[in-house]
């Protein structure tokens, strides 16, 4: 049976569900980045603002020179991760498989479900139709026998800006659909590599498709086989949802961004607390921690490490701050703050017989400690520098 993916994107997503939100942004240059923070960089931008030679990525500053009418708004990650679920709830009604990609972006495997929805360019419009209707936002969509070929579909209706926003591009029919195309439309061309494309006179899909694959390697290397695959519209990656290894995750969000290493240490060590506990109701030891941080200007430090595997709070607190004294690394205030207990492993049912009594006293009073958050809340106890 041949494989059908669809693939959706709600371009300029950020924008678009800002709008959604605030009808006046709508036919308007919008870009959102973080105001106060120096040398900020745009983070998105809508199509108008591009019309004015604002593209993400650039500075703040030079966006406004070019485009003086250019509203700018603060990131709001916590809307837009609400818009990528009601998203991706849309898209659970018509396919059990689903690979979210970044915000706004998804692959469908519609294989076998003509017989629910008819033809797949049909099941596609009425994707279109629910993510329109129930969340108020278009979509482009491009269908296709692979991955490859229907991300570019739904790239060809973006850029010819087309009402409808479908391309079907029907089996076997992949290589004749690329032939044409603008070599910048396949995946993985960079600036970099498109520069290279053009130094051999090589400008449209066709161009690639002829040249044998040993020569494309002898320029490229090994992403010249690849890139000699995508030409001819080959890709054999199955769409595949996310695998999510079992974890303990806790995230703290500050109600203003700071800088105050003592401030921020005593929050992850409040997370630290309520990460253990759930390991400790859950029967489990963690023997990996990962500390991510996010900044002000919406950049990550993430670090980990690993440690025999264990549910005390008290033997990682010193694992934790070594991680946190490793992941406040720039001068620039700290947003947010997410810490996970990983490579998870059932706990020991009981102590044997050649334990230390030192271990048995830990846990029977991190077992007291437990009781006491129970009863009085996870604030009743806290660790000295947590307070």
């Amino acid at each position: 049976m041949n494989r059908t993916v669809i693939h959706i994107d709600i371009a300029d997503f950020h924008i678009a569900v800002e709008r959604v939100l605030e009808p006046r942004l709508r036919d308007r240059p919008v870009a959102v980045a973080i105001q106060t923070a120096s040398r900020s960089l745009v983070f998105a931008v809508s199509h108008e603002a591009r019309q004015n030679g604002v593209y993400r990525g650039m500075p703040l500053q030079q966006a406004r020179r070019n485009c003086p009418d250019l509203t700018v708004l603060p990131p709001n990650e916590d809307l837009y991760i609400r818009a990528t679920r009601a998203m991706q709830d849309v898209l659970s009604h018509f396919s059990p498989v689903i690979e979210p990609l970044r915000f706004g972006h998804a692959y469908l495997d519609m294989t076998g479900s003509g017989r629910l929805f008819g033809r797949i360019k049909d099941a596609a419009a009425r994707i279109q139709r629910e993510i329109r209707g129930q969340l108020r936002l278009e979509s482009n969509a491009g269908v296709a026998g692979n991955k490859l070929v229907s991300k570019v579909a739904s790239d060809v209706v973006f850029r010819a800006r087309e009402r409808l926003g479908l391309c079907d591009v029907r089996h076997g029919y992949e290589e004749k659909f690329l032939a044409p195309l603008a070599v910048g439309y396949l995946p993985g061309v960079s600036n970099n590599v498109r520069e290279q494309l053009l130094d051999l006179n090589i400008r449209i899909v066709r161009q690639v498709a002829v040249i044998s694959s040993e020569n494309m390697q002898m320029v490229f290397g090994r992403f010249g086989l690849l890139l000699h695959q995508r030409a001819h519209g080959i890709d054999n990656r199955p769409v595949q949802p996310p695998k999510r290894a079992p974890e303990v995750v806790t995230v703290e969000t500050l109600a203003q961004d700071s800088n105050d290493f003592s401030l921020i240490r005593g929050f992850v060590f409040r997370q630290l607390a309520l990460a253990a506990k759930s390991l400790r109701e859950k029967g489990l030891f963690a023997g990996r921690l990962v500390l991510e941080i996010r900044y002000s200007d919406y950049k990550d430090d993430i670090v980990q490490m690993r440690v025999p595997p264990t549910d005390s709070e008290t033997e990682l607190v010193p694992v934790v701050e070594g991680l946190l004294q490793r992941a406040v690394s720039r001068r620039i205030r700290v947003r947010k703050m997410t810490l996970r207990l990983k490579d998870l492993i059932p706990a020991p049912r009981q102590l044997s017989l050649f334990d230390e009594p030192k271990d048995a006293k830990m846990t029977a009073l991190t077992t007291a400690m437990d009781k006491i958050r129970d009863k009085f809340g996870d604030g009743a106890i806290r660790f000295g520098r947590a307070a």
